[in-house]
């Protein structure tokens, strides 16, 4: 089942990546930012309301807030090279740097994670994503 919803996450991402760049072409990288994370706060505004019940309390951290910086940054970028490269080499390049930091996270044990070896199946599949990637700007 986990798989499963990865890779409708992966799905659902490059969807997501291909509306956000042409509101980017159609407005600004600034201004489609601002929508995006707009819809995303009234959408999961109205979720947070209904199950409000069942959240529990908790403290927030200046680190908890370290995602949503990312996340607006990543949109930013991800409009800006759109424009330059098209939706398939975007995704292709931010999958290898994304699979490349989950390895060095687990590796090292970065970011308070519990240190995982990778496996020489993943290191394999590493690099034939490299090699994929290589082939297609080529």
């Amino acid at each position: 089942m986990a798989k499963s919803l990865a890779y409708f996450t992966g799905l659902i991402l490059s969807i997501m990546v291909t509306f956000n760049g042409l509101l980017s072409g159609a407005t600004n990288t600034y201004f489609s930012n601002i929508v995006y994370h707009g819809i995303g706060l009234i959408f999961f505004g109205i979720i947070v309301f209904a199950i409000r019940d069942k959240l529990t309390h908790v403290k927030l951290k200046p680190i908890h807030f370290i995602p949503g910086i990312l996340g607006s940054l990543t949109i930013i970028l991800n409009n800006v090279v759109i424009g330059a490269i098209g939706v398939t080499l975007m995704i292709a390049f931010t999958l290898v740097g994304q699979v490349l930091t989950s390895l060095a996270i687990d590796h090292w044990g970065l970011l308070g994670k519990s240190i995982t070896k990778p496996t020489q199946k993943q290191c394999v599949g590493v690099g034939i994503m490299i090699v994929g990637l290589t082939i297609m700007v080529l």
